[in-house]
C-alpha cells in the first residue's frame, strides 16, 4: 500500500479530554512509532482525529457534544495532533461520518452516549457544534500549521446514495435530492456550498418556527468562518437506495426510522442488486455506482471545490467457523468499486486522489480480508484471498492491460454482477467461482 487511513483515539492522548489534565506521553510514543514505521515503508499516515471516542470525563462533566464548549476542547486536542505528529502527517480528518455517530447518539439513542431525546432538537444542537468545532480546527491548522508543515485539513462524510426510482418523475427525482440533503448535506452544504444548511432541511425542521427553530441558525459571520472550511472530502460509499415520493407512513423504512423530519420520502432497493447472504452489514447491497453518482452529486452541488478521497468501502461477512478464507465476494466488490472510481477518474474527471477498503482486519462491525485468530495469545493475522487481489490492484494503480490480476478480473466480470458470488455458504459451496464457460444460462442473463 501507498497509504494507511487510521485514527488517533481523543482519551489516549489526554485521558479526561483536556489539556490542563495532562498529555498521556505513552500514548503519543505510540502514535509517533506508528507513524515513522508507516513512512519508513512508503506509507502516508492519513490521519483521523475523531472516530466517536470522546472521552468519558467529558461527557459525564459537560454533557459531551451537547455544550458548545466543545469546540474549544475539541480544537485544543487538534493543536496537540498538528503539534505532535504534523511534521510528518499531511493529510488531517477532523470527523469520521458525523451523522453516523450524532443520529444513533443523540437522536436515536441506540449508541454511544445513548441520550434518547426523540429527534425533536438535540441531535440538530449536537451536529452545530460539531460543524462548528471542525471550521474551528481547520482555521487553525491554515493559520499556525500550514506554512510550517505543508498539509491539509477536511472532514470524513458517509451516506448511502440515493438514486431516484423513477428518473422521469420529478417527485422522484425531488425525493432523492432531499434525501441526500438530509444526510450529505447536513454537514456538506455548510462546509463546501454556502455556508448555511440546506433549504430543504429548514423548511422541512422549522417551516414556519423562525422564533424557535429546531434547526439551530448560523449567524453570517459563522457561515463565512464555516464556509470552505477543508481542503478535501472522504466520502465513505458503501451502497444506494432507491428514493421515491410517497406521503404515506407505511411501510416503515430506514427513513422513517432515522429521519422521521424527512417528509415525503420513502426508500426502498432494487430486487436486481446483489446481497450478500454472507453479510452481515445493512448497507451491504453491492451497487459500485454509487461512488461515481455521489461524486457527480457532490462536485455539482458545492460551490468549494476539493480533491475527493473514497476514505471507506467495502463488504462484511458473517462469522463464521471455521472461516472462509476465500471470500470471492470480496474480491468482486473491490474488482468493481475500484473500477468505478476509475471511471469516476478517467470519464468524469473527477479529481480523485485515493481509495481506502474498510478494513484491514477483523473488525466488530465489519469484516475485512484478513482473519484474526482470536483464540491465538499472539493474535495470528492470515491474509484471506482477497488480501492479495487488493494489493495487486493497489500497487499498480488499478488494472494495467496484461497484468494476471486484470485478466482475473476480466474472467470474473459478468459473474461478479450476478448474486452467485455473495451468497456464500461454506456448506454448498456457493460463492465458489465456477468459472466463465460453466456459468448457467440464469447467471450470465443477470
Amino acid at each position: 500500500m501507498t497509504a494507511y487511513r487510521f485514527s488517533i483515539s481523543w482519551p489516549r492522548l489526554l485521558p479526561d479530554g483536556t489539556l490542563a489534565g495532562g498529555v498521556n506521553q505513552a500514548g503519543v510514543d505510540y502514535y509517533n512509532k506508528l507513524i515513522d514505521e508507516l513512512i519508513a515503508h512508503k506509507m502516508a499516515p492519513f490521519v483521523t482525529m475523531y472516530h466517536w471516542d470522546l472521552p468519558q470525563a467529558l461527557q459525564t462533566k459537560y454533557g459531551g457534544w451537547t455544550n458548545a464548549s466543545m469546540v474549544d476542547y475539541f480544537n485544543d486536542y487538534a493543536t496537540l495532533c498538528f503539534q505532535k505528529f504534523g511534521d510528518r502527517v499531511k493529510r488531517w480528518a477532523t470527523f469520521n461520518e458525523p451523522w453516523s455517530f450524532i443520529v444513533p447518539g443523540y437522536g436515536l439513542g441506540v449508541s454511544p452516549p445513548k441520550m434518547l431525546f426523540g429527534m425533536k432538537r438535540r441531535q440538530y444542537e449536537v451536529a452545530h457544534v460539531v460543524i462548528k468545532a471542525h471550521a474551528r480546527a481547520w482555521h487553525t491548522y491554515n493559520d499556525s500549521f500550514r506554512a510550517q508543515q505543508g498539509g491539509e485539513v477536511g472532514i470524513v462524510l458517509g451516506a448511502l446514495w440515493g438514486q431516484p426510482r423513477n428518473t422521469s418523475d420529478p417527485r422522484d427525482v425531488q425525493a432523492a435530492d432531499n434525501f441526500e440533503q438530509f444526510f450529505l448535506g447536513w454537514f456538506a452544504n455548510p462546509i463546501y456550498g454556502n455556508g448555511d444548511y440546506p433549504d430543504a432541511m429548514k423548511q422541512m425542521i422549522n417551516g414556519d418556527s423562525a422564533a424557535d427553530p429546531r434547526l439551530p441558525v448560523f449567524t453570517e459571520a459563522e457561515k463565512t468562518y464555516v464556509r470552505g472550511s477543508a481542503d478535501f472530502v472522504g466520502l465513505n460509499q458503501y451502497s444506494a437506495v432507491l428514493i421515491y415520493a410517497s406521503d404515506h407512513t407505511f411501510p416503515l423504512d430506514f427513513i422513517s426510522l432515522v429521519m422521521p423530519d424527512l417528509k415525503g420520502v420513502k426508500d426502498t432497493s432494487d430486487p436486481t442488486w446483489p446481497h450478500g447472504a454472507s453479510s452481515g452489514f445493512a448497507a451491504s447491497y453491492v451497487v459500485p455506482w454509487n461512488i461515481r453518482e455521489q461524486l457527480r452529486f457532490f462536485s455539482e452541488k458545492y460551490s468549494h471545490k476539493v480533491p475527493f478521497y473514497i476514505t471507506e468501502t467495502g463488504i462484511s461477512e458473517k462469522e463464521q467457523f471455521p472461516p472462509n478464507m476465500n471470500d470471492t465476494w470480496r474480491q468482486c466488490f473491490y474488482m468493481l468499486y475500484v473500477d468505478e472510481a476509475i471511471r469516476a477518474i478517467k470519464l468524469d474527471g473527477r479529481d480523485v486522489r485515493g481509495f481506502f477498503a474498510w478494513t484491514l482486519m477483523d473488525n466488530i462491525v465489519f469484516g475485512s480480508g484478513h482473519y484474526t485468530n482470536f483464540s491465538d495469545p499472539n493474535l495470528t493475522r492470515t491474509p484471506k484471498a482477497s488480501a492479495k487481489l487488493y494489493r495487486d490492484i493497489a500497487t499498480s494503480g488499478g488494472f494495467p492491460e496484461g497484468a494476471p490480476h486484470t485478466k482475473h478480473t476480466q474472467d470474473w466480470w459478468d459473474w461478479c454482477h450476478t448474486n452467485a458470488p455473495y451468497n456464500n455458504d461454506t456448506e454448498t459451496g456457493a460463492g465458489h467461482y465456477r468459472g466463465p464457460h460453466e456459468q448457467s444460462t440464469v447467471e450470465r442473463k443477470l
